[in-house]
């Protein structure tokens, strides 16, 4: 197999520099790798349930799996064959980025197909604990943010809601609501449950592109945000001023923020998967809060808090990002000066959130690589279909939680 599938052509135009002889070979070869790919990937994926037409660099066409097919998997290049073949996630997923190979069709079929492949990256998994124990959470924290977050804003709001700005689940009650309806629903909802009126004070943490921060500020709450993005401070300090909004956004990371005041409430959207320590960020809240005080916290979760893929973990959040574990974070609440007031499950609205998210960065897809390059476009892709996907099936759910401290 490996001969077969070996990149003896990297560029299939280099057969033009050689004689007819070396034309006809080379030509042989790639038929051979794309027959001998056709015949892995019938094999491999035979019980996936999936469906799917494979196009080779020949222009040929060949069903994988029974039944109709859901999708097109088009070879643009020799390595796309030796990277498919290898049946390795991350692998597959740095190829698509590469522009090796195309989808055209239904996403969440695609993503089907992981159940068929692995995923072994021993560094790459160990670094992920090595570096806050090396570097410290602060430092891991501020790298992996700026990897994900320093770009210009309207990369992000080609995909967010463009009323809310909002870079966490909506909450649905139907699943044809507009998504700025269901983000609105969930403001109301961190209001009312943190008992939050006009005068109240809340500390935003990790404020983003001021989705909560802006909702509350219009209703007379004053608002802290703080955060360790560069890009985030810029358009917060931007939206305030142009809006002329009680906000206040500080470049601070949440565990070594000294305000002189302590806050009627704290907002965490979408954050917590960055702060793997539960019992040190609890800790944190107690010493930000008010006796009585209330937290809100959404968060994508998991059954095993370590889980990641080498996707992930190479390009969309790097560094200890762990998703939430309900578990181990009630385990730590049992210790600190809190009360559990609820836990909402939000998992298949954020299905409907994510699937929204993909559907408009797909609609955008001209703007996206021509301002930040195609690169930047498949890889997000991966990223918002795949957790579309991983929604839908169950390997990540998410959870609303408030909590209050003792009186």
């Amino acid at each position: 197999m490996a001969s077969i599938l070996d990149d003896t052509v990297n560029n299939p135009q280099e057969v033009q520099a050689g004689s007819q002889t070396a034309a006809g070979s080379i030509k042989k070869s790639l038929q051979r790798r794309g027959e001998r790919l056709v015949e892995l990937m019938s094999r491999r994926f035979r019980e996936s349930g999936v469906s799917f037409d494979l196009i080779l660099l020949n222009g040929s066409e060949h069903r994988i799996g029974a039944g109709s097919p859901g999708f097109k998997l088009k070879i643009n290049h020799p390595k796309g064959i030796s990277a498919i073949a290898s049946f390795d996630e991350g692998i597959i997923a740095n190829a698509y980025i590469n522009g090796w190979f195309d989808f055209q069709g239904d996403m969440i079929e695609v993503y089907d197909l992981r159940q068929c492949l692995q995923d072994r990256h021993l560094f790459m998994s160990l670094w992920r604990f090595l570096a806050p124990l090396l570097l410290g959470q602060v430092s891991v924290n501020r790298t992996a943010i700026s990897t994900h977050y320093e770009r210009d804003h309207s990369f992000y709001l080609a995909f967010l809601d463009e009323e809310f700005r909002c870079y966490t689940q909506g909450v649905f009650e139907a699943p044809d609501e507009p998504l700025p309806q269901a983000i609105r629903r969930k403001m109301d909802f961190i209001l009312e449950q943190c008992r939050l009126t006009p005068g109240s004070e809340v500390l935003d943490v990790g404020v983003g592109w001021g989705s909560f921060a802006e909702y509350a500020a219009r209703k007379g709450i004053k608002v802290t945000g703080v955060t360790i993005a560069e890009q985030s401070l810029k358009f917060m300090q931007e939206l305030s001023a142009r809006e002329n909004l009680p906000i206040t956004t500080e470049l601070v990371d949440v565990l070594e923020y000294k305000p002189d005041k302590k806050f009627d409430a704290i907002a965490i959207l979408g954050v917590i998967e960055h702060l793997p320590n539960y019992t040190e960020v609890l800790a944190c809240f107690d010493r930000l809060l008010k006796p009585g005080g209330y937290v809100f916290l959404d968060a994508s979760a998991q059954l095993r808090k370590h889980k990641k893929s080498s996707f992930i973990t190479q390009h969309i959040y790097p560094g200890n990002h762990s998703f939430f574990a309900l578990h181990d974070f009630l385990k730590s609440l049992t210790s600190m000066p809190f009360h559990l007031k609820g836990v909402w499950d939000d998992r298949h609205s954020y299905y409907l959130t994510f699937v929204r998210w993909a559907q408009r960065f797909d609609a955008n897809r001209e703007f996206i690589i021509e301002k930040f390059g195609e690169a930047d476009y498949r890889r997000f892709r991966l990223y918002l279909w795949g957790s579309a996907q991983c929604f839908l099936r169950n390997t990540l759910q998410c959870y609303r939680l408030v909590l209050q401290k003792h009186e």
